[in-house]
């Protein structure tokens, strides 16, 4: 592909809690591009085996509030795929997962992507003050992410992009408000050059 032709991907990982999903919507936005996240990939896979509650909700199955589980492993490749797709046709977008898979960066390296990895990070008060006000809304999930939190399994190394992810950029959101899109603007269109 020409140089002209390359995709260009803004990759976003971080702790759940750290703000990742905020920062990816407003870079999607901002570019004006589709935006890929695991979460939703998720919830569409769980939703194709939901039944309906007897208040009038939707239940999902057991396997949706497993962090990790079977259900985020399908989610993750039902991403991939879809990445793989979108940059294999040249077109860029931003995608979200808390960690850049090898899967995902194969995919992107395939469709020859210009790739800008964001990591976004907070401090551990915010992180911990976010992750409790979604367990008030009762989540199993967010349940289990604040717990393995709570013991330390969730620092920022951990969800760090690896090496091999390229263009790098970290973002706090620990302030809360509109993230700094306007840095990933800056370091995408770098890429750009």
């Amino acid at each position: 592909m020409p140089v002209e032709e390359r995709p260009l991907v803004v990759a976003v990982c971080g702790s759940p809690g750290a703000g990742k999903t905020t920062v990816a919507r407003a870079t999607a936005r901002r570019l004006g591009v589709p935006l890929l996240t695991r979460d939703e990939f998720k919830l569409g896979l769980a939703l194709s085996t939901a039944s309906a509650a007897e208040d009038g909700s939707v239940r999902l199955g057991p396997g949706f509030h497993i962090a990790g589980g079977p259900l985020s492993a399908r989610a993750e490749t039902a991403m991939v795929a879809t990445a793989r797709l979108l940059a294999a046709a040249g077109a860029g977008f931003v995608v979200e997962s808390s960690v850049l898979s090898h899967d995902l960066l194969d995919a992107l390296d395939e469709g020859d992507a210009r790739v800008l990895a964001v990591h976004v990070v907070a401090r551990d008060d915010v992180v911990e003050a976010r992750l409790r006000a979604r367990t008030d809304g009762g989540g199993k999930v967010d349940r289990h992410l604040l717990a393995q939190f709570l013991r330390g399994e969730m620092t920022p190394a951990r969800f760090a992009p690896p090496a091999r992810a390229g263009a790098a950029l970290e973002i706090d959101t620990s302030t809360g408000g509109e993230p700094d899109t306007g840095r990933v603007l800056a370091a995408a269109l770098a890429l750009l050059r």
